[in-house]
């Protein structure tokens, strides 16, 4: 799956809003957090920890036994931030069910703004149903981003 969005702002500019703790919160206010996402510096990183619960109404029902209660934190990692270009990477601990949810940021400057682009892989390790598996659980991630994007985009216009 693959996500992208414009802004008319500076990568460094969305980058400073997508790790400011009143943006995390409201985001995740609208989307789904189930607490108040972390911020954490070190070592020229970014990491952002933030807690979730997946809707258990898009798990597959023969899945559902796999899916816990639900509940797991998205990490995002920033590690490479410049004016120009700011780089990252995502996963999701999901604890003990079979699946990988893990991708990419970039946001690069394009104009007189940038672009913001989220990459996202679903591995399902369940035989025989886990390609289903995967097709479901990243049509609806790819909802979630384009809705998140559009949210960042209202929040940077002050519309949210």
């Amino acid at each position: 799956m693959r996500v992208e969005h414009p802004y008319d702002v500076t990568p460094r500019a969305l980058f400073d809003v997508l790790v400011d703790p009143t943006f995390l919160d409201a985001r995740g206010a609208r989307f789904g957090a189930n607490g108040p996402a972390r911020v954490e510096r070190a070592d020229g990183s970014t990491v952002v920890r933030t807690p979730r619960a997946f809707p258990m109404e898009h798990v597959p029902g023969p899945l559902r036994g796999f899916a816990g209660n639900g509940h797991l934190v998205q990490v995002d990692t920033w590690s490479d931030v410049t004016e120009d270009r700011v780089l990252g990477s995502w996963q999701v601990e999901v604890g003990s069910a079979p699946i990988d949810l893990t991708g990419h940021h970039e946001i690069g400057s394009r104009g007189g703004g940038c672009v913001y682009v989220v990459t996202a892989r679903a591995k399902v390790r369940i035989p025989l149903v886990g390609r289903a598996a995967e097709k479901s659980i990243s049509e609806h991630l790819a909802t979630l981003v384009h809705k998140e994007l559009e949210f960042t985009a209202d929040w940077l216009t002050g519309s949210s």
